[in-house]
Formats: structure tokens, C-alpha cells, sequence
């Protein structure tokens, strides 16, 4: 049994590392797509590319994972019952579930591996990577000066070089156009050759310029407005310092992105979740005090006499009537508006934190589905490969692939139905879940009565049957 323990272990290590590794950088290259045009033309160094993709691929971690347990579920024991492995052993009486018991056991440390994943591991990298992702992206293009064409990416400058000399950065027949003047009168300096190189610590951009001229508008002032209108010095050498600041990776500070919900753990969501829900239960529960409020705003005249030591005119107390009539509707009508105001501030307000509940409670139920799923994904897989008993990457490839695009898509469609209210995050989490748990336990259970579920022999029998049945019926 220790001989067949190993057996069984090694071939799925065999096919499980690959396979995830493979899954893993098909996303990572997924992920470079999508963000190619915010990292290109930036001069990020290799090691910020590598940082961003390692920290990335923690993130995807979810998505390759279960795929690669299926796989190699299918073809570990497809392969045992190509080679008829799996029939001997079940000829020497060894149950399939005695053969399932070492994968079992290692299901339940890729599970805790999986929570692990989900629960430290993730929050602390998608942190990582999200950060750096922002800063990349506020990262201006990498300083790029080509021969004769206008260059503008510093701002308030535009220039032009005639010639440029890669190796040693000289520069001829140089024009600068400088706008960053508060009053909007701009600057030009032209000059036969020049030098350019950055600081020790690439803050500043240093222009040593040779043989030129500077010309400046001059502020209008009365009386020079013919004969001074603007002003110009030629010099032998002259020195420009432009700011790089926005050309280097600036790291933000981390703690600006921590409160989101993909950022937290299992404990952090629940104290969340838990803070929601008082906060909603207060939301609701506030507006009652201001409909009493104006409830028991009783009429001016309500309870009491005034008394009157005088006879008056009917006219007269008409006119008091109606103005204490239109007083009192008015004042209804401010305080009806004021209720309703008051009521639909807080009914959007209790609407918005309920989703904001959602979405940490769907965060916290994706903790704990990918250690479920690793063990769905087994069920399925390994009373499956030992049921078509086809190993190698051509049918378990195909049927892998096939049972994982259903998995996803009802896992999506679960959690959308989850976010637009449609579901509770319960059911809508844990839909793909219980619509793959019956597929995995009815195949165990015919993988461990022998069913000849894929056998074409079996189905051609049964339709015999049926088709024999029913020419009786109808004879």
C-alpha cells in the first residue's frame, strides 16, 4: 500500500506542478495585456516588472488552483486505469476509496494551503500590487528626445534637437520654448549645441547649452510698449535645470489602499461586517425620531382658550381664522418636506452602506469557497479519470477545461447575482459550489460500483433496450 501511496502522489505532483505553473502564467500574461500601455515607454527597471508580477500572481492564485487539481485528478487516475494499475488494485481487493485515502489527505493541506492563500496571503499582495500598479500609472513616459521632433513631456517645456548623440547626450542646433511663467509670457532659448545629463539621484535634468540666445517678452509698461517689447541676451553658456520628480517611481504610502475589502482578512471583514450593520440598524432607525418630533408639534390653538374681553367684528375674526389657517398649512408643509427629506438622505444612505455590506460579505465567503472547491474539483476529478480511464494531456485536457469553464462562469454568475441584490452572498458565493457538489458525488459513486458511464458498449445496450421496449409498446 505504501508503494501504491507513492505511486499515486509522485503522478500528481507530476502533472499538478506543471499545470499550475502553466495556469499561473497564462494569467500573469493576461495581466501584462491588460496593463502594457500604462507600463510602456516608462523605463521601469526589471526588478519593479518582477515585483509587479509576483505580487500579482498571488492574487490569481484562486483561479489556478482548483484547474490544476482537476487536471491532475483526471490524469493521475486516468492514466492508473490506462496502465490497468487501477484495476489490479481493485483485483487485490483495495477499495477505490482506499485508493482515493492519500489524495484525500493531501486535498486537506492544499485546502488549508488554499485559505492560507486567501486569507494572509492574497490581502498582503493584492496590497503590494495595487500600490505599485497606482504608481506606475501616475508615473510619467520615460524622457524620450528624438532628432527634429517636438518634445512636451515636461510640462510648461517644449523643445527640439536637431541632432542628438546617444553615447555621450551632445546635442546641436537646440530650441526650447519655456511657458512656465505665472504670467503666460513665454521664454525661448536657442542655442548651436548643448549637453544634457541627469543628477546623482536622476531628480534634476541638467541642459549645459553653447553659443546661444535667449529671448523674453518684457511686462508692459507705459511708455516701452514700442520701444522695449520683449528682451534678449546671447551668451557663450548657459545652464537649464528641469525637475524629474515626475518621471521617477514615486511609492505612495500603503496605508492609503488598506481599507479595502480585498485588502482585509477573515477577522478584519467580520468586525466590518459587524460595524455595517449596526450602522444601518441606527440609519434606520434615526428618521423615526424626527417623524415623532414633528408629530408632537400640536396646532397653535390645540388646548388652549383666549379668552376675548372684547365683541369682535365678524370681518375681523374671519381674517384671523384664515391667517392662522394658511400659518398652520404652511407649517405642515415645511415639516411633511423636512420628514421626506430627511427620509430619503437616509434611505440612500442605508442602501449604499447595505452594499458596501455586500461586498465585504462576498469577500468573506471567498475565503473559504477555493478550500471547498480544491475538494470538489478532486471528486470530480479522480472517480472521473478512473472512469474513462485516458491519461495524458488529450481527453482529461478536454474535459478539464470544459468542467473549470462551468465551474467559472456559474461562480461569476453567483457572485454578480450576489452584488446586484439578486442573491444573498450566501447562495450566490456558494451556488458554484452546490451545483458541482451532486456532479462530484454521483461520479464517486459510480466510480466505486465499477459504472461503465463512458463506455460505449454500456450505452449501446441501453439503447437497445429502450428501443426493444418500445416496439413491444407499440406492437
Amino acid at each position: 500500500m505504501k508503494k501504491l501511496n507513492k505511486l499515486i502522489t509522485f503522478q500528481f505532483f507530476q502533472t499538478f506542478l506543471p499545470t499550475f505553473f502553466v495556469v499561473l502564467f497564462i494569467l500573469l500574461m493576461q495581466f501584462i495585456w491588460v496593463y502594457i500601455d500604462d507600463m510602456a515607454g516608462k523605463g521601469l527597471t526589471l526588478i519593479t516588472i518582477a515585483q509587479l508580477m509576483f505580487y500579482f500572481s498571488a492574487s490569481i492564485i484562486p483561479l489556478a488552483l482548483p484547474l490544476s487539481i482537476l487536471l491532475a485528478s483526471i490524469m493521475t487516475f486516468g492514466n492508473l486505469g490506462e496502465t490497468y494499475e487501477l484495476i489490479a488494485a481493485k483485483a487485490a481487493g483495495i477499495s477505490i476509496w482506499r485508493i482515493f485515502r492519500p489524495m484525500f489527505y493531501l486535498m486537506i493541506l492544499l485546502s488549508i494551503f488554499g485559505f492560507f492563500v486567501s486569507n494572509i496571503l492574497i490581502p498582503k499582495a493584492t496590497l503590494k500590487y495595487k500600490a505599485l500598479l497606482y504608481d506606475i500609472k501616475q508615473q510619467k513616459p520615460a524622457l524620450l528626445i528624438k532628432e527634429g521632433v517636438f518634445y512636451n513631456g515636461i510640462e510648461g517645456i517644449s523643445m527640439r534637437v536637431g541632432k542628438k548623440d546617444p553615447v555621450t547626450n551632445e546635442l546641436e542646433d537646440i530650441v526650447i520654448y519655456d511657458n512656465r511663467s505665472l504670467g503666460g509670457k513665454a521664454v525661448i532659448i536657442t542655442a548651436e549645441s548643448g549637453k544634457m545629463h541627469m543628477s546623482a539621484d536622476e531628480r534634476y535634468l541638467f541642459f549645459t547649452l553653447y553659443n546661444g540666445s535667449r529671448y523674453e517678452e518684457m511686462d508692459k509698461q507705459k511708455g516701452y510698449e514700442r520701444t522695449q517689447p520683449h528682451s534678449m541676451l546671447n551668451f557663450s553658456e548657459e545652464e537649464i535645470v528641469f525637475d524629474m520628480f515626475a518621471f521617477n517611481l514615486n511609492r505612495t504610502d500603503e496605508s492609503l489602499f488598506k481599507d479595502g475589502y480585498q485588502i482585509l482578512n477573515v477577522i478584519q471583514l467580520q468586525h466590518k461586517i459587524d460595524s455595517l450593520a449596526e450602522l444601518v440598524n441606527i440609519r434606520k432607525t434615526t428618521p423615526i425620531h424626527y417623524y415623532n418630533l414633528y408629530l408632537k408639534i400640536n396646532d397653535s390653538l390645540y388646548g388652549k382658550y383666549i379668552p376675548k374681553p372684547m365683541i369682535v367684528e365678524e370681518n375681523e375674526l374671519m381674517n384671523d381664522v384664515l391667517i392662522n389657517k394658511q400659518m398652520i398649512i404652511s407649517n405642515a408643509l415645511n415639516n411633511a418636506r423636512t420628514v421626506k427629506s430627511v427620509l430619503d438622505y437616509t434611505s440612500t444612505d442605508v442602501a449604499d452602506t447595505q452594499k458596501l455590506s455586500v461586498r465585504y460579505n462576498i469577500e468573506w465567503h471567498k475565503k473559504y469557497t477555493l478550500s471547498v472547491a480544491c475538494f470538489i474539483m478532486f471528486f470530480i476529478g479522480a472517480p472521473l479519470g478512473s472512469i474513462i480511464r485516458k491519461g495524458g494531456f488529450g481527453m482529461p485536457v478536454v474535459i478539464s477545461v470544459l468542467l473549470y469553464i462551468v465551474f467559472h462562469v456559474v461562480s461569476i454568475t453567483g457572485e454578480k447575482m450576489a452584488k446586484t441584490g439578486t442573491s444573498t452572498p450566501q447562495s450566490g458565493m456558494w451556488l458554484a459550489i452546490m451545483f458541482l457538489a451532486p456532479v462530484g458525488i454521483f461520479l464517486t459513486y459510480q466510480a466505486a460500483n465499477d459504472s461503465g458511464l463512458f463506455d460505449k458498449s454500456a450505452w449501446v445496450k441501453l439503447a437497445n433496450r429502450i428501443i426493444h421496449t418500445f416496439k413491444k409498446k407499440t406492437a
